[in-house]
C-alpha cells in the first residue's frame, strides 16, 4: 500500500512540477511573470513554453484518472502484486510522457499516454473484478 500512496504523491507533483516549468518559460519568453492576467501571458507562449501549459492541464487531468483508479482499488481492497506494478509502471510511463511532451516527441508522447492509460484501464478492471466477486 506503501508504494501506491508513493506513486498517488508523485502523480499529485508532476502538474506543480510543470507549472514551475510553465513559470520559467513565461519569465524567458516575455521577461516578466503576469499574476494579473496569467491566462493572457500563457496563451502568448511558443514553442516548450507553450507544450508546459498543455503538460500541466494534461497532469491534472491524469492525476484525476489515476486516483480514481487507486480509489477503486482501495475500496475494493484489490490491493496486491498487479496494482503496484500497474502504479509504479503509470507513473513510470507518466514521467516518460512528461518528458516526451516538453521535447516534441510527438509518437512517444501518444505511446505513453496510451500505455498510462491502459495501465489505469487494468486498475479499473481489477477493481470492478473484484467488486463483482
Amino acid at each position: 500500500m506503501l508504494t501506491i500512496i508513493i506513486c498517488l504523491t508523485c502523480i499529485a507533483f508532476m502538474p506543480y512540477v510543470a507549472s514551475t516549468i510553465g513559470g520559467y518559460y513565461r519569465l524567458s519568453q516575455t521577461g516578466v511573470y503576469d499574476l494579473v492576467n496569467p491566462r493572457v501571458q500563457a496563451a502568448k507562449l511558443e514553442g516548450a513554453g507553450a507544450r508546459s501549459q498543455y503538460l500541466q492541464a494534461n497532469c491534472w487531468e491524469a492525476l484525476i484518472f489515476f486516483s480514481v483508479a487507486i480509489l477503486g482499488v482501495f475500496v475494493t481492497q484489490a490491493i496486491g502484486e498487479t496494482t503496484v506494478m500497474l502504479s509504479v509502471s503509470f507513473v513510470l510511463i507518466r514521467c516518460v510522457y512528461f518528458v516526451a511532451y516538453l521535447t516534441n516527441m510527438a509518437r512517444l508522447r501518444f505511446s505513453s499516454f496510451g500505455l498510462s492509460f491502459a495501465c489505469c484501464v487494468w486498475l479499473f478492471y481489477i477493481a470492478i473484478t473484484t467488486a463483482a466477486v
